[in-house]
């Protein structure tokens, strides 16, 4: 795991990014292997929709614990240990004749915090939440439920992992996010 071991990047830097990245996984794998079950193997349905669920939860607890962890971060880059100067007023006027580069494509998503706060919402909702409670009224007994809640979690997976990267406050965005 590359990301649990980048220790300057301090919201990946957990042993949760490694539990995250199985729990996510195995939840989502539970739950389509619980569809095909509904199509093809009615008599492990149950168990599979359980498991699901139970994957599901437990996902839902250590990425809501990594998202507690995260906002409670002291971070210990600056932005003079970004860049190696000691200097107590830095102010960054151009990015130079080309304007972007490399650090300002790669490492920085240049969107709003309301996009960010906004994608944190619905992920939680789509990959958790929604699957969750379809998850429920599947092991009740409703039918058809499962395909949708599968398309969901997808939909809310893929919102997680560009909110895990659009979270992390790598060093040197530091001096690249704000443009005098």
């Amino acid at each position: 795991m590359i990301y649990a071991c980048l220790r300057f990047i301090q919201e990946w830097a957990s042993p949760l990014t490694i539990v995250n990245f199985l729990l996510l996984g195995s939840a989502s794998g539970a739950l389509a292997v619980a569809v095909l079950a509904q199509q093809l193997a009615q008599h492990a349905v149950e168990v599979s929709i359980a498991g699901a669920l139970v994957l599901a939860l437990a996902a839902l607890g250590t990425r809501g614990a990594s998202l507690v962890r995260n906002v409670r971060l002291r971070h210990r880059s600056s932005l003079q240990t970004a860049i190696g100067i000691r200097h107590p007023r830095i102010v960054q006027k151009a990015q130079g004749a080309m304007g972007g580069s490399f650090n300002t494509r790669e490492f920085f998503h240049g969107r709003s915090r309301t996009l960010v706060r906004r994608t944190l919402d619905a992920f939680i909702v789509l990959a958790f939440i929604v699957p969750i409670a379809l998850l429920a009224a599947a092991h009740a007994g409703a039918e058809l439920v499962l395909p949708l809640a599968f398309v969901i979690q997808f939909l809310g997976l893929l919102a997680e992992r560009w909110y895990f990267f659009a979270e992390a406050n790598h060093p040197q965005n530091l001096y690249y996010q704000a443009i005098s």
